[in-house]
């Protein structure tokens, strides 16, 4: 993958509570620092009312820590965040 792809690599969290809010997404990956947040795009999932699947276009930052990330990333080995023990979202690439 070249360098170009790495920086606008989109990630997703298939499953997460529809309470919530945009905000508190914002800030868990802002304290993170994996990079600039471009964009929060969050959708219904159809079978279930009670949660939704978010998709977050990032620039990423150019550390070890993303590099470990994308690798991982990339394997299709998911990357859970943990946002307030012991919940964690499932971190995926985005399918596009």
């Amino acid at each position: 993958m070249e360098i170009q792809d790495i920086k606008s690599m989109d990630v997703c969290i298939p499953r997460m509570e529809k309470s919530i809010k945009r905000e508190t997404i914002f800030n868990i990956f802002r304290k993170l620092q994996l990079g600039y947040i471009e964009r929060i795009i969050e959708i219904p999932l159809k079978n279930d009312q009670e949660y939704k699947r978010v998709i977050i276009k990032l620039k990423w930052n150019h550390t070890e820590t993303t590099k470990s990330i994308q690798n991982r990333l990339r394997n299709n080995e998911p990357v859970n965040i943990i946002y307030e023990l012991p919940w964690f979202w499932k971190l995926v690439l985005c399918n596009k």
